[in-house]
């Protein structure tokens, strides 16, 4: 019997003994070691150069920490940055409106809503420069609003606690994080073979499907939509770990542009499944020869890229897409061929074409020019953050003026800082109630410190031990996906409330105060993100899809001199997609947002087609003639017959562009 209850706990199906669990354990836990040796490193500092708030620099840890170290550059780089840039706005508009408190608020609110709005529009650990300048000014002011006069030291003390904090942090996680590239080349090596297992499942499964002439859509399977949408999640996931990763690893920086150029592909061809093709309408002769012939092509691909060391020697798996893609050669050039299953050809060529180049990018068998894709910025979102952020600081600041509240500041102080935070993720509505609640189950654990475990604390060693303690919970779950975000709120809130000082003074009215205050703006902060500016992410949606179309009507409309490379204008479409499949994802009609999701894909296969159909035209004659096409078909949306004069590329080309257009409704 023990035999067996033994075995069971140790099988890979056990809950705590899996490799996975086991792995995703020892992970949190080392990370969880090193940002405690980070905060008894970074309080000691503190306490030694004697600041007036050491707390200040557990905060900071506990905010850069991360567990590559590479972000946790970037991220203690920028909020630097954002702290200077920040002190200094401080100081001004305090000098500037000192003996006048609502032009002080209005510039405040101002200030704080234009953070928000830049945060929610840069990338990555940039946004968190905008983060800190919004909510430092805040946190410098605090003390000064009674004396003015010393809001320069205040300042100065702010940076001393970020700079301590940032240094400290720095120092732990460089000291005992080595520096690999195997993970990332492990997220590449997965996220390749998802999208080859993806592809492999929509070519294997199309002789399933019925097909049914006629202009109405069909679907595709709810698995393929499933297996799509963590295929996505997969690949957004790559960008920012490719961008940290290369702030602190020369070997990935040496490769970045490369591995970059191979995420965009891959985006790419995901793009490509969706169930707006009209030859997936139309069944032809060949069709079902054409799509076992490309699961066949796949699944030696897949065999091949298993192998760990395939990197290494990738010749045999390009000899096998070569050799797939000839023969494609040789069945496009069939006369008697029908435009249905020419299209079927051209879709599985460019396929093979495109994983080439994914493994060429990856294995850097072939140099390319490195190609700049500017980022896509989301301004109904920036907008909608910095109205919040506006609103809050001036209902905050209002609250305060009104009521005299001794403790209105550390209200303000929470707000404005929340405020700041959420700026930054996909939902800043949906994550303020996690905010809120993490803040507010901070409470509780800051009584219980105060009242039962800080008297009985004699030396530094009790005091790093017991914060440690009770910081444990925040910074274990901060990168659990469902508890992450109240986690980080209940982390850095229970350290500002602690109100551990150099000289330490016991005040439980002081303390109270600051649980009110810390209560009433965690309230604000929900009233404000969810009732008074709640999240509209359908509108939301259809600006990105307004966007695309007009990225398709200027491919059709410009000159072919200003034709982008095909490669540079998918990778800017392929950011508008991850934002999209990231608002759609808060929809409650999951059916509606699998077919704007797939309406989204056929304009990024629009705006390919387009630029192919354009780049195939062999002489004058037919140029002007696509470019009459593209502007009837495109800009007037006109059905209209083209002969392609006995060019069957640009009559396959044509073909697909006017199903898409006939099938491409509004939203």
């Amino acid at each position: 019997m023990t035999t067996i209850v033994r075995k069971r706990l140790w099988s890979p199906q056990s809950f705590w003994f899996s490799e996975a669990r086991w792995s995703g354990f020892l992970k949190t836990t080392a990370f969880a070691v090193r940002v405690c040796l980070s905060v008894g490193l970074a309080l000691l500092v503190a306490f030694v150069v004697q600041l007036d708030s050491p707390m200040s620099t557990v905060t900071t840890v506990v905010i850069v920490a991360h567990p590559m170290v590479g972000a946790l550059v970037s991220k203690s780089l920028w909020r630097v940055l954002g702290t200077v840039f920040g002190a200094g706005l401080s100081v001004a508009i305090m000098g500037c409106f000192v003996q006048s408190a609502w032009l002080y608020f209005v510039a405040l609110a101002l200030i704080v809503g234009l953070a928000c709005m830049t945060a929610s529009l840069l990338r990555l650990y940039r946004a968190y420069a905008a983060v800190l300048t919004g909510y430092t000014i805040i946190i410098v002011a605090f003390s000064s609003f009674s004396h003015p006069e010393s809001v320069f030291m205040s300042a100065m003390m702010r940076l001393s606690d970020v700079v301590i904090g940032v240094v400290s942090t720095a120092v732990i996680f460089l000291a005992t994080s080595p520096r690999r590239s195997q993970p990332v080349h492990r997220a590449l090596n997965d996220a390749f073979l998802a999208v080859l297992e993806h592809a492999k499942s929509f070519h294997s499964s199309l002789t399933a499907l019925s097909v049914a002439d006629g202009s109405d859509f069909r679907t595709l399977p709810v698995a393929l939509y499933d297996s799509r949408q963590a295929v996505l999640k997969k690949i957004t996931a790559l960008t920012p770990l490719l961008e940290y990763a290369a702030s602190d690893n020369p070997e990935i920086k040496d490769h970045l542009s490369s591995y970059k150029m191979a995420v965009n592909q891959m985006a790419g061809v995901i793009a490509g499944y969706h169930p707006h093709w009209s030859n997936l309408h139309q069944p032809h002769t060949r069709f079902y020869e054409i799509h076992a012939y490309a699961t066949r092509m796949l699944k030696n691909v897949i065999d091949g890229i298993r192998n760990p060391s395939w990197r290494n020697d990738p010749e045999s798996i390009l000899k096998t897409l070569d050799q797939g893609i000839q023969s494609l050669e040789i069945f496009e050039a069939e006369e008697m061929l029908t435009a249905a299953s020419l299209a079927s050809v051209h879709n599985v060529k460019n396929l093979l074409l495109a994983l080439r180049r994914i493994i060429e990018e990856l294995t850097e068998k072939k140099n390319r020019v490195p190609m700049r894709v500017s980022p896509y910025l989301e301004w109904p979102t920036a907008l909608r953050n910095g109205a919040r952020g506006i609103l809050i600081t001036l209902l905050a600041t209002f609250i305060w003026y009104v009521t005299a509240w001794p403790n209105g500041p550390m209200m303000m102080m929470y707000v404005i800082a929340a405020s700041s935070l959420l700026s930054t993720v996909p939902s800043a509505s949906k994550a303020s109630m996690a905010m809120a609640i993490g803040t507010v189950l901070s409470i509780p654990a800051t009584w219980i410190y105060h009242v039962y475990v800080l008297p009985l604390i004699s030396g530094y060693c009790l005091l790093w031990l017991s914060l440690s303690f009770f910081l444990l919970p925040g910074i274990w779950l901060q990168f659990h996906p469902k508890y992450s975000i109240g986690a980080f709120g209940y982390a850095v809130f229970f350290a500002i409330q602690s109100l551990v000082t150099n000289e330490m003074v016991y005040n439980d009215i002081a303390l109270t105060n600051t649980w009110m205050a810390i209560i009433c703006g965690a309230v604000l902060l929900v009233l404000v993100f969810r009732v008074f500016l709640p999240p509209n992410h359908e509108s939301d949606a259809n600006a990105i899809m307004r966007s695309l179309r007009r990225s398709v009507n200027l491919l059709a409309t410009s000159s072919s001199h200003h034709l982008p490379f095909a490669e540079q204008w998918q990778g800017d479409q392929i950011q508008k997609l991850s934002r999209l499949a990231l608002k759609l994802s808060f929809l409650s009609q999951k059916d509606r947002a699998r077919d704007v999701l797939d309406r989204a894909f056929s304009l990024v296969s629009l705006g390919k087609l387009i630029l192919e159909l354009r780049q195939n035209a062999e002489n004058p004659f037919e140029k002007k003639a696509v470019r009459m096409f593209l502007q009837d078909a495109i800009i007037r949306r006109q059905e209209i017959t083209y002969e392609a004069f006995g060019n069957r590329t640009l009559s396959s080309g044509i073909e697909q562009i006017q199903f898409i257009l006939k099938n491409l409704q509004e939203i």
